[in-house]
């Protein structure tokens, strides 16, 4: 199967990647789909992201096997297993003061881990900040794709802002 992927990034760095055929892994403690390469489905959602002068189109291959969707059923099965593992060790420190996002990385991390023949993990997440906490979440949502490495992406073309619209 085949993902379409937008990346979005300066300018700058998409030449790079272009000219090294080669994106780098992002490793952050607040990645919130863990270590790896960053997509979004919709060119849209890419170009709001951090000032954002270039888009880059990648062609993802991948086996279905090999995709998680945390938003299908057997990929929230496997994010709340997960959950229930990290309770079941108790081995979260009683006075962390760990934020969201590092919960999640941790979190994603340990699937990837778990799940080795994983190379792609996707999910939504809300396009913007809450602006009141309640339980059910309206907000509007964006899909985000993480790529474990390199290997399975298979075409990458440059696409600046102007191009869209003009």
């Amino acid at each position: 199967m085949f993902l379409t992927g937008y990346h979005g990034t300066s300018l700058d760095s998409a030449n790079r990647i272009i000219n090294e055929g080669m994106f780098l892994s992002s490793d952050s403690d607040k990645d919130w789909l863990g270590s790896g390469i960053y997509f979004y489905f919709d060119i849209n959602d890419a170009f709001v992201w951090r000032n954002t002068e270039a888009i880059l189109h990648s062609i993802i291959r991948v086996e279905p096997d090999e995709v998680l969707d945390i938003d299908t059923g057997e990929g929230a099965d496997i994010f709340n297993k997960m959950i229930d593992y990290i309770i079941k060790l108790d081995c979260i420190p009683k006075n962390a003061k760990v934020s969201v996002q590092e919960n999640q990385c941790a979190l994603m991390r340990m699937i990837w881990d778990t799940y080795p023949n994983v190379k792609v993990i996707a999910a939504s997440f809300p396009k913007q900040p809450t602006k009141f906490k309640t339980m059910l979440d309206r907000r509007p949502r964006r899909k985000e794709f993480c790529v474990r490495n390199n290997e399975c992406i298979k075409y990458t073309h440059l696409v600046r802002k102007g191009d869209l619209y003009d």
